[in-house]
């Protein structure tokens, strides 16, 4: 099988779930093709910008397909609305993340204490002030509390519920997290198909066929606390040495991280 027919047989199993997903929300064929469209211009300008030349939008089309007048539309749709998305839901993670590592909230053990709402000396304001930037204590506390993460104790008290930010009921910040996770797992995906062998990022999946739901719904649980404890201990290194680099030195910076997941399906 060459490597454009492979290609082929792999897009299309990465597009079938999220047919599903279209279906359900009524998005039909066509409106699909025309975001297909924007991610067509946006990864040219991303990704095959000549070194010292301006991306032009005829090049745009040349890359693309796209006929010119279309890379002209097309060029600067989408990116406003995604960068505002993310940074709402950052605020959040950033105070969760906080609290989970900064030693000004833990116990003795090191876990995330009960906070006071507010006063000196590791208040729930005060880990808002540091970690979520212009955004006020009490509009954070209401996010968190509302999709569970955290919950009020006695009167002027709360407790971190959950070691992340996961929305349970509103499926537009569903898809928005789900948006981030896949792009990071195809972007690996991509990469590792276009490096060299040693440049290679880690990607691995366990998995068995024929598994008795007996067991699959055991492994779903046994899966689920050890991939916690492992993401808690990622995310407390990750901290602590972002936190010992600091801004002191001139290194170039970029976004890094470890995904994890469970799936279930068919044996086919």
């Amino acid at each position: 099988m060459n490597d454009r027919r492979a290609l082929t047989k792999t897009i299309i199993n990465i597009l079938r779930p999220l047919a599903r997903l279209m279906i359900r929300y009524e998005i039909a064929h066509g409106e699909f093709v025309e975001l297909a469209k924007v991610a067509y211009t946006q990864a040219a300008k991303r990704y095959f910008q000549i070194s010292n030349k301006k991306m032009t939008h005829s090049r745009i089309a040349v890359l693309t397909g796209l006929s010119r007048k279309e890379a002209v539309r097309l060029a600067d749709l989408g990116e406003d609305e995604l960068a505002s998305t993310r940074g709402a839901l950052n605020r959040a993670v950033q105070v969760i993340n906080g609290w989970l590592n900064d030693k000004d909230f833990l116990d003795g053990e090191a876990q995330p204490r009960v906070l006071p709402m507010r006063g000196s000396g590791g208040s729930f304001e005060e880990l808002v002030a540091r970690y979520s930037g212009d955004i006020t204590a009490r509009t954070i506390l209401d996010e968190l509390v509302r999709v569970g993460a955290v919950t009020k104790v006695a009167m002027n008290s709360v407790k971190l519920e959950s070691h992340g930010y996961v929305p349970q009921n509103n499926a537009s910040e569903k898809m928005t997290l789900a948006a981030q996770h896949t792009a990071d797992l195809l972007d690996t995906t991509a990469h590792n198909i276009l490096c060299r062998p040693k440049d290679a990022r880690f990607q691995r999946q366990v998995a068995y066929h024929d598994v008795p739901q007996s067991v699959i719904d055991e492994f779903q649980q046994y899966s689920y606390e050890k991939s916690l404890a492992l993401l808690l201990d990622f995310d407390r290194w990750l901290a602590e040495k972002k936190k010992l680099g600091g801004a002191s030195t001139n290194e170039p910076t970029g976004r890094v991280g470890t995904g994890i997941y469970f799936f279930q399906n068919d044996n086919d």
